[in-house]
C-alpha cells in the first residue's frame, strides 16, 4: 500500500507541479483495490494540513507554494501569530484584518505577505481545522440583544444568541456555545448554546468552565477504566525476574505536601573510591501501559496530567497513577533506575540504567526535609538516623551540583509556587507562596541529572526519543526586555551575556520589583517544548536534555522509558509513529494544561479578593507600583502574584496626570507623587470575574 511518505515525496519533487487526483493515482501506481484506502489517506493528509487543494482541484504541499500551515494564536488586542507546524522558522504575524473568520487555536493555511520589520507576516487563506467546536463564556444581555462573552480574551468576538433559543440557560450562567453562522469577520458570529454549566462564580462551575474551555478530558472512558482495574495491586514473583533487587537499599521519595502521585525515589551512597553513587528510581509505568492498548491511547490523547487547586485530571486512571505505579512507602514497586557516579566535585563520571525492584522506606514532604537539613530539628533528625544521614549527604551533593550548573550558565529565576488553601466550607482560607530552598532543589538537581543521563543514553544510540528543548531567545526580544528594565531604573549592558543576565536576576531577588522583572524576562525567552530534534536547552545550559523522571504524569517520559527498556533488552529502539508529530502533540497538550492551571489559580485568587470585598472590613494589601497610565496606577501584589489597577478617578484629593517619562503620576495642586517602584497599601475596590481583573483603591487611614 502507498504510504504517506511516498505521497509527500512526489508532491515535494521539484519536477512536479500541483497534481490532480488521477495524476497522483497514476504516478504512484495505485491499484484499484488500494484506491479507497489511498483516497482516505489523502483526506487525512489534507485534514492535517500536510497536503492542500489549490485551484483546479490540484494537490500540493504547502511549503512548495509559499503557503504555510500552522496554529493561530490571537492576542486580545486583535492581532495574532501563526506557529508553523513544520517548526524551524519564526512565527508569522497576522494583522486583525487578515484573519478572515479564523479563531484562536484554529489550524490555518497562511499566504506570506511582505515581511514586517520584526519578522514574517501573512494572511489567513483558509481555516483547515477549528481548534474547538464550542467556546465557554458568560451569558449576558444588553437591551434586546443576548450574547455570550467568551472566557478566553483571545476570542475577541462576542457571540450573539437568539433569545428564543436560550432553553434552560439564564443570564449570568456559564455556557458552552457553538458558532452556527459567521459570514464575515466584520460582523459578530451567531451561535447556539450546547451546554449549560451553571451560575458563574460558583467554584464548581468555574472549575468545569476551565476544563471545558481548554478541552480537557475529565472522565476516563469505560474501556480505559476496565483495563486499569485489571492492573495488579502488588508485584508478583514472576515480575521480579531480570530486575536488580534494591529493596534493602535506603530509598525514599520527596514530594510536595499535597502531591497526588509519587513516580520518583532517590538513594545515595559513597563508593570505595570516595565518589558519590546517586540512584534515581522511576516508576516503571511502561510495564503496565503497553503501546497500542486503550490505556496507552488515552494517555497519549491527554499527554499530561493537569493539577488544579483541590483537583487533578490524571493522565492515567487513579488505579495506576495513585496506586499500582505510585512509589508508596513500604510497598514493593517495579522501577527503572539510573545510577550516576559523581566525583567529590560533582563531575559526572558515568551512569548505568537498569530495570529494578525497590521498596521505599518513607514518603518525605518538602516540609519534613526542611526540618531535617535546614532547621536541624532534633526530633525529626532522631526519628531515623540512617535516613537523616542519607539526607545530609544528598544536601551536600545537591548543593555541589547546583553550583556547578549555574557556573556552566544555567539560569536561576527562583519564582515561588502558589498554594491555595481552603477551609471546611470550601472557601479560600489563604494563598501561600512557597519559595525554593534546599529541600526543593535537593530533589530537583537529582531529577535534572537523571534526565540529562537519559537524553545522552538515548541520543548516543540514535533512538527516536522526544527531547525537551529550549531555543535561544531572539536578540530583539532581549533588547525589548533591556528597554523595559531600563524604564524601572535597571541597567543591563549586554543581554546576550548569560552571566550579566544572571547577575541582574540575582540583584532583583527580594526587590519590590523583583517578580515583575523576572516575569518580564521570562516573557522575553522562548517557550520550552518537546521536539524530535535536539537543539539543546537554553535555560538549563544543557546540550542534550529529555524527560525521564515522571512517566505517571507526562507521556514523553513514558515514551523515552520504552526506548530505554528496548535498549536494555538488546533490541532496536524503534517507534512505529512519527516522533515529530508526537512531540508537537505533547507540546500542545502541555500548553493547554499550563494555561488551564494558570487560569484556575487566577480564578481562585479573584474569588479570594471577592471574599475580601464582600467583608465590611476588607483586608489591606501591600503592593508596588509597576506602571503609570493616563487612567491610573498599575499595582502588583508580590504576596499574591497578581496585579490590578488603581483608577485615577479614585484619587479624589487632586487632579493627577503622568509626567513625560510615564514613571510618575503627580497631583497638579498638591504635588503628591505616585512613582514606579513605590510601595503602596491598597484595598479591593472591584473584582470583575468576566474580565478576570481586580481594581484597587489606595488605602490611607485618613480620607484623601
Amino acid at each position: 500500500m502507498i504510504g504517506e511518505k511516498e505521497i509527500l515525496k512526489l508532491l515535494r519533487s521539484k519536477k512536479t507541479r500541483p497534481l490532480r487526483q488521477p495524476e497522483l493515482v497514476n504516478r504512484l501506481r495505485v491499484s484499484t483495490e488500494e484506491k479507497v484506502e489511498f483516497l482516505n489517506l489523502l483526506k487525512s493528509l489534507i485534514k492535517r494540513g500536510k497536503v492542500i487543494r489549490v485551484k483546479g482541484g490540484r494537490y500540493a504541499v504547502p511549503g512548495e507554494l509559499g503557503l504555510v500551515v500552522g496554529k493561530l494564536e490571537v492576542n486580545p488586542r486583535g492581532f495574532g501569530f501563526v506557529r508553523p507546524d513544520a517548526g524551524g522558522r519564526s512565527d508569522i504575524y497576522i494583522h486583525s484584518e487578515d484573519m478572515s473568520t479564523a479563531l484562536h487555536g484554529d489550524r490555518v493555511l497562511v499566504r506570506s505577505l511582505r515581511p514586517r520589520r520584526r519578522g514574517p507576516a501573512g494572511k489567513v487563506v483558509r481555516v483547515i481545522e477549528r481548534g474547538r467546536e464550542a467556546l465557554v463564556g458568560t451569558l449576558v444581555r444588553s437591551g434586546r440583544m443576548v450574547y455570550v462573552i467568551p472566557d478566553n480574551p483571545a476570542f475577541i468576538h462576542d457571540i450573539y444568541i437568539d433569545p428564543a433559543d436560550l432553553g434552560p440557560a439564564g443570564l449570568g450562567d456559564k455556557v458552552m456555545v457553538k458558532i452556527s453562522h459567521w459570514p464575515s469577520r466584520h460582523l459578530n458570529p451567531e451561535g447556539e448554546i450546547v451546554e449549560v454549566l451553571g451560575p458563574a462564580g460558583e467554584p464548581a462551575v468555574d472549575t468545569l468552565s476551565v476544563i471545558r474551555q481548554h478541552q480537557l478530558p475529565d472522565e476516563f472512558p469505560p474501556a480505559v477504566k476496565r483495563e486499569a482495574e485489571k492492573a495488579p495491586r502488588s508485584v508478583s514473583p514472576g515480575e521480579r525476574g531480570g530486575r536488580e533487587d534494591l529493596r534493602e537499599k535506603i530509598i525514599f521519595t520527596i514530594d510536595p505536601d499535597d502531591a497526588r502521585d509519587f513516580d520518583d525515589a532517590v538513594s545515595l551512597e559513597k563508593t570505595g573510591e570516595g565518589n558519590w553513587l546517586l540512584g534515581v528510581h522511576i516508576s516503571d509505568v511502561s510495564h503496565y501501559v503497553k503501546p497500542g492498548s486503550v490505556l496507552d491511547e488515552e494517555a497519549l490523547k491527554r499527554g499530561t496530567s493537569v493539577y488544579f487547586p483541590a483537583r487533578a485530571l490524571h493522565m492515567l486512571p487513579p488505579e495506576l497513577s495513585t496506586a499500582t505505579c505510585s512509589l508508596r512507602p513500604k510497598e514493593d514497586k517495579l522501577t527503572q533506575s539510573v545510577f550516576i557516579t559523581f566525583d567529590p566535585q560533582g563531575v559526572r563520571l558515568g551512569y548505568r540504567f537498569v530495570p529494578s525492584l525497590i521498596r521505599s522506606r518513607r514518603r518525605f514532604t518538602y516540609g519534613q526535609v526542611r526540618k531535617i537539613v535546614i532547621d536541624r530539628d532534633g526530633a525529626e533528625r532522631g526519628r531515623d538516623p540512617a535516613l537523616t544521614a542519607a539526607l545530609d549527604d544528598m544536601a551536600r551533593l545537591a548543593t555541589i551540583l547546583r553550583k556547578g550548573r549555574f557556573e556552566r550558565g544555567s539560569l536561576d529565576l527562583d519564582l515561588p509556587e502558589e498554594r491555595i488553601l481552603f477551609d471546611r466550607q470550601g472557601l479560600i482560607e489563604s494563598i501561600e507562596l512557597e519559595g525554593e530552598d534546599l529541600a526543593h532543589f535537593l530533589i530537583e538537581e537529582f531529577m535534572l541529572a537523571a534526565n540529562e543521563a537519559a537524553a545522552e543514553f538515548l541520543n548516543r544510540r540514535r533512538a527516536p526519543l522526544i527531547y525537551r528543548v529550549h531555543d535561544k531567545p531572539e536578540a530583539r526580544d532581549l533588547e525589548e526586555f533591556v528597554g523595559f528594565a531600563a524604564a524601572f531604573g535597571f541597567r543591563i549592558s549586554n543581554p546576550r551575556d548569560r552571566r550579566q543576565i544572571q547577575s541582574f536576576l540575582d540583584s532583583v531577588k527580594g526587590h519590590p520589583l523583583g517578580y515583575t522583572m523576572q516575569t518580564a524576562f521570562l516573557r522575553s525567552l522562548k517557550r520550552a517544548e518537546y521536539s524530535a530534534e535536539n537543539i539543546g536547552h537554553f535555560g538549563l545550559s544543557s546540550k542534550c536534555y529529555a524527560y525521564f523522571t515522571s512517566p505517571i504524569r507526562r507521556y514523553p517520559d513514558l515514551h523515552n522509558h520504552r526506548l530505554i527498556k528496548l535498549i536494555l533488552a538488546e533490541k532496536k529502539p524503534s517507534f512505529s509513529g512519527d516522533p515529530a508529530e508526537l512531540a508537537l502533540h505533547c507540546s500542545e497538550t502541555e500548553r493547554a494544561a499550563e494555561e488551564a492551571e494558570r487560569e484556575m489559580v487566577l480564578l481562585r485568587k479573584l474569588q479570594f479578593f471577592k471574599q475580601q470585598l464582600n467583608r465590611r472590613e476588607g483586608g489591606v494589601f501591600e503592593g508596588v507600583i509597576t506602571g503609570i497610565k493616563n487612567f491610573g496606577i498599575k499595582v502588583y501584589l508580590n504576596r499574591y502574584l497578581i496585579g490590578g489597577l488603581v483608577h485615577v478617578s479614585t484619587l479624589t484629593d487632586d487632579f493627577y496626570r503622568p509626567d513625560r517619562t510615564r514613571t510618575v503620576l503627580k497631583g497638579r495642586r498638591s504635588k503628591r507623587k505616585f512613582q514606579i517602584g513605590d510601595a503602596v497599601k491598597v484595598r479591593v475596590a472591584d473584582v470583575d470575574m468576566i474580565k478576570r481583573q481586580v481594581d484597587f483603591i489606595i488605602f490611607s487611614p485618613k480620607k484623601l
